[in-house]
Order: C-alpha cells, then structure tokens, then sequence
C-alpha cells in the first residue's frame, strides 16, 4: 500500500497491489533475512527474564537455553551496517524571448540529477549460538551493491499578458523526460571459513542481480487566468507514457482545473473589517500511477541442472496490455483569516483510484499463479482541517501555532476479481479484506460473532474486529522565537486504528507477556490475560487486535543565532539541539504501535511481528551560511 506524502493527500490509500516481485537494496535495504526476526524479536518471546545471557569475563557469551539465541551475543557480534555516498543537482535556464508593458515570452528548460552508491554488510559469524555446533548454515555472509541514477529534464515556454481592464493571462506550455536507472548485486555466502567474511571464503556461495530501468515521457499545457485576484482559474492537460506500459508509446491524458474567489478583493467587501480574507476554492484533476517495472514482462528465473545452466517459468505472467491506474481528484473549500492573528483552512475531497492494479489469480492449466491486471477502483473521502494561530507577535517575541486535522475513509468500489484476504499469515491469526463495499483496511478474522461473507452466498463465515484506518488524526506544530533563540516542537495524536498484534501472541506461547498472569480479560473471570488470549487461539481473533492510537512528540528543537557583525563573509551561524521521537503515549501491548512489518509492502503499517521501537535520535546542529 502506498499513501501519499502531500499535505494535502496525507493517508489517503492510493493502493497498488502488485507484488514486489522485484525487489532492490533501496526497497529492502538487502537486511530481509528471516535470522534476523528468529534470532532476535522471537529469541526475546521465549526468554524469561531471569535468564543468564551475559558474557563470563573472557568475553564469551553463553547458549540461550530457551531459544535458538542468545539475542545479546546475536546483537554484540553481528554487523549490518549501510553506507550510502549520494549527490543531488540541478539547474535552471531562463531565456527572455521578449517583453512589452503587456505581455512577455520565456523560455526554461530545468534539470535534474539524483545519483547516489548503497554498500550494505551484513554478517551473522559462524561463533554465533544459532550458526555454530551443526546450527543454521556456519556463519553467513551479506553483502552487496547499488547503484542509482536518476536524470530529469522539462523544457518550456511562459506567455504572459496583461489587459487594462486587469484581466491576465499566463499560458504555459512545455515536454518532460524522466530516467530511472537501478542496479543491484547482491552476493549471499554461508559455510564461512573460520573467521573470515569475503564472499569467496565460504563453502556456498550465491549472487543476485536486479536491474530496473524505466523512462517516463509526457507534455502539459496550461492557461490561468487571474481577474485584479479576485477571482484566479486554472485549466491544464497533461499526457504522459512510460516503459512501464504494456504499450510503452501509448499517451495517458491527465486533466486538471481549479478555481479560487477572493471575496475580500470585491468592492462590496466591508473597508477594515476583521475577516481580512473568504476563499473559497475548488479543483478537480486527475493523474496516473504507472505499474511497476516487470508488470509487463514475463522475467524467467536462473537454474542449473546437472551442471547445465537454464530458466525457470515464474509463477506471475506478464501483461503485454497494463495500462497505469487513474487517480481522479475532487476538492473544494475555504480559506478565512481574521486580522493577522487567526487563519482557518477547511477542504473537503474526494478521490477515486480507477484501474488499481491487482495481482489476479489464473488457471493452474496456464502454468502460471498470478497476473498484474487492471482490475478494480477505490474511493477516498476525507476532511482536512487547518488553524494557524500568531499567538504573540512583538518585536522580541513571536510564538506561531499550527492545529492540522485530518480524517480518511476508503472504499473499495469496484472489484473485478474474487474477494480475497491479504497482507497478514492466516485468516484466524488476523487478516485486511479486500471485498467490494467495504474499506481496503478492513481487519477480519474469526470469532463466535461471524457477520461478513468473503464470496458467495451462505451463512457469515468471517468476523470483522475493527479497521487499521485511524478515527482521526491530529497534528500540533508550534514554532517560538525569542530575541535570538529559536525553540520548536511538534506532537501527533492519533485517534483509533487496529493493528495486529502478533507479539503478543508470541509472547503468550512463551508464558512471557508483561500481563501473562494478570487478570481482567476472561469474561468469567477465572482465566489470567495470557491464558485467557491462547484459549481462544483459532476460535477468537479478538484478543490479538488492538487499537493502535498513540500521542507523540515528533520533534523538539532548539537553536541559537549567533550575531555576525562586521563580517563580508560569513552571513548566519546557527547552532541547535533537535530530538525526535522523544516521548510517546500509547496503551498498547507491545514496544510502539505505529509498526510496519513488511516495510514497504501494501498492508504492512496494521501488522506487528516482533518489530524494533521507532529509534530515538538525537542531533546537534551547526549551520553556516556565507
């Protein structure tokens, strides 16, 4: 699952459920080796807390007799480090073809680079107490390399033109190309010899490339036009391909309008009033998701037979006819400023996914399990809500607020193929259900109360325990300055939203939960918390889903503007202290309950297996501007 980043879209679905049959180091970050959950989140559930793990005096730590490690030898002794070497660049160009008092021509091409090398180590030695005495594979090692290049370039002309009756005009038009060029090798070696971790020191070795090349081409061309800014309108297209297609010289048009009236321009808008500012504002555009690389492809895996090398036939087939999914958006709201100290923003959306790319299910007699397919739609509704506050504004104090509220529903609204399960291990363990009418993020599993049917007719077979989608969410974002200092800090509340608890789960099997021999859960009473949660293990999902809301601190910061005078040289220095993450509130049974455990994979933020707590960082800061 992807959401979108843009303040304006925050946690809005925008789902594509393709499976990451492709991964890179950048996607994965190489470190997706199942040693690491069993020898460090899983060796911890079954390990009481009276156990003997710390080295003797001569360093040497001892075996984990609860589990297949000693998680403090594992932690001490094995090495994932990343190293990443990365530039950025750009350019602009800006030619004045002409100019008059009322109108003027330019011309700008703009480019871009984004270049960067990812090293990554990983090595679990073959002293480690699940490597060594006939354990797992005598010691692994990791290691491999990235390389991406990623190149952009647009080139366009800008007409404006003014008439005297304050009507303007500002038309634009242009091409763009975007390049992206990834290269993987990754190197696996096991059966280390003695201490050493080369990769051709070891008794098996194995090496992976992954290559993702994909150029994007499109143009656009838009007018506004603006009357003395009271009333500002926008209509634009855009077209755009990829080789990601199945047609790769196929254009996909994209359209965009929007319109914006300032009340308090007109004439009739009282002189002095306290309103200082009434928009009201509407848009509507629409843009694409291309499909992932090798959605198109049928890609053959390597093998060897009798020493004789060849292909196998993979289990997803390619679509020659995948076209990109088509997000359509519709806004509209207002915007109100009371002198210089109150401003309210209030928008209203809603936005649709059409053909969302799914992994369809195919004949077994095709020889193939899956198809990447246009095959279903999603709506987005939502409501954001901003309050900017200038609570003191004087010469050598200034204190700035922000109140972000936001709140997401989604459904799924059309559905060409099978309602189906995804994103957890089993139904009964906790499930997302993916089912026309109902949200993407909708948590099901089984329970004595069964009231949704995944297809077909018949009695309810499956029960929903709440949604991964949170009730609401808020954001406080605070920013004061003092003569020369300058303090900031940022909290997030949210509201609501069920995760998966699958920590829990382990724990209990462990007889290790925190509230193991608590009571409170069993209705009867006569069960403890942990006793009552296994007794309902396949029969009663409910236990192990669990709201998932928390309060935290985002980001604290405090800086110093050290006065510079008499200097040509040296501008500003700033100096600062800024941590993040540093406080959280949560009731929740495990570490932190804002997890991700399949990283970047679609429902991964609503299931928990033994995941690390969000770190805990600390900076200091020195900027210099000359």
């Amino acid at each position: 699952m992807r959401i979108n980043v843009n303040q304006r879209v925050s946690d809005r679905f925008d789902i594509n459920m393709t499976s990451n049959f492709l991964h890179s180091s950048a996607d994965r970050g190489f470190f997706n080796n199942d040693n690491s959950g069993t020898t460090m989140g899983i060796a911890l559930t079954s390990t009481p807390s009276w156990a003997q793990l710390q080295p003797n005096d001569k360093g040497i730590y001892p075996s984990n007799p609860y589990a297949p490690s000693n998680f403090l030898e594992t932690a001490a002794l094995m090495t994932n480090n990343e190293t990443v070497n990365r530039f950025i660049g750009g350019g602009l160009a800006t030619y004045r073809l002409f100019s008059t008092d009322h109108s003027s021509l330019k011309a700008i091409i703009r480019g871009g680079v984004d270049f960067y090398n990812l090293y990554t180590r990983a090595i679990w030695p073959n002293t480690l107490q699940f490597q060594r005495d006939g354990n797992g594979l005598n010691g692994v090692s990791v290691q491999g390399m990235t390389r991406n290049m990623n190149t952009n370039i647009a080139a366009f002309l800008v007409y404006n033109h003014i008439l005297d009756n304050g009507l303007s005009f500002n038309t634009s038009a242009g091409v763009t190309q975007e390049n992206f060029d990834q290269n993987t090798i990754l190197g696996t070696s096991s059966n280390l010899i003695g201490v050493q971790t080369n990769l051709d020191q070891a008794g098996s070795r194995t090496t992976e490339q992954f290559r993702r090349p994909q150029t994007d081409k499109g143009f656009f061309v838009q007018e506004e036009i603006n009357f003395n800014d009271m009333v500002v309108a926008t209509v634009g297209v855009r077209g755009d391909k990829s080789s990601n297609n199945g047609d790769v010289n196929k254009l996909y048009y994209y359209p965009k309008a929007n319109m914006a009236i300032n009340l308090q321009n007109f004439d009739f808008w009282p002189k002095g009033s306290m309103l200082n500012l009434l928009k009201l504002r509407v848009a509507y555009g629409e843009s694409g998701n291309f499909a992932r690389f090798g959605a198109k492809s049928t890609i053959m895996t390597s093998t060897i037979v009798n020493g004789t090398a060849g292909v196998n036939v993979p289990g997803l087939l390619g679509n020659a006819d995948v076209g990109p999914e088509r997000q359509k958006e519709l806004e509209f709201g207002f915007d109100v400023g009371i002198t210089k100290h109150i401003g309210l923003d209030v928008t209203h959306y809603i936005k649709s996914v059409e053909d969302l790319l799914l992994n369809a299910d195919l004949p077994t007699s095709s020889g193939f399990g899956e198809r990447v397919t246009n095959a279903a739609e999603l709506e987005n509704r939502g409501w954001e809500v901003g309050l900017n506050l200038a609570i003191i504004n004087t010469s050598n104090l200034r204190w700035d607020a922000r109140f972000g509220w936001w709140k997401n529903t989604a459904k799924v609204t059309r559905l060409d193929v099978p309602a189906f399960t995804s994103g957890g291990f089993a139904d009964f363990l906790g499930n997302f259900m993916i089912k026309e009418g109902y949200s993407p993020t909708t948590i099901i599993g089984v329970g004595d109360k069964p009231n949704v049917t995944l297809n077909g007719e018949g009695d309810p077979t499956l029960q929903v325990f709440g949604n991964a989608e949170p009730d609401f969410q808020l954001s406080w974002s605070n920013m004061l300055s003092w003569k020369n200092i300058d303090f900031n800090m940022v909290w997030h509340w949210k509201q609501g939203g069920k995760n998966i608890n699958l920590s829990s789960l382990l724990f209990d099997l462990n007889e290790n939960t925190h509230d193991f021999d608590d009571k409170g859960l069993d209705p009867s009473g006569q069960l403890a918390n942990g006793p009552y949660r296994l007794s309902q293990l396949g029969a009663n999902t409910g236990p192990y889903v669990e709201d998932s809301g928390y309060i935290r601190m985002r980001e604290v910061g405090l800086y110093y503007n050290i006065p510079i005078k008499n200097s040509n040289v040296i501008e500003r220095v700033r100096i600062g202290l800024s941590g993040n993450n540093l406080i959280n509130i949560f009731d929740y049974n495990s570490y932190d309950p804002e997890v991700s455990n399949f990283g970047a994979n679609e429902f991964s933020t609503g299931v928990e297996v033994t995941p690390f707590p969000s770190s805990k960082r600390w900076d200091f800061h020195v900027n210099v501007t000359f």
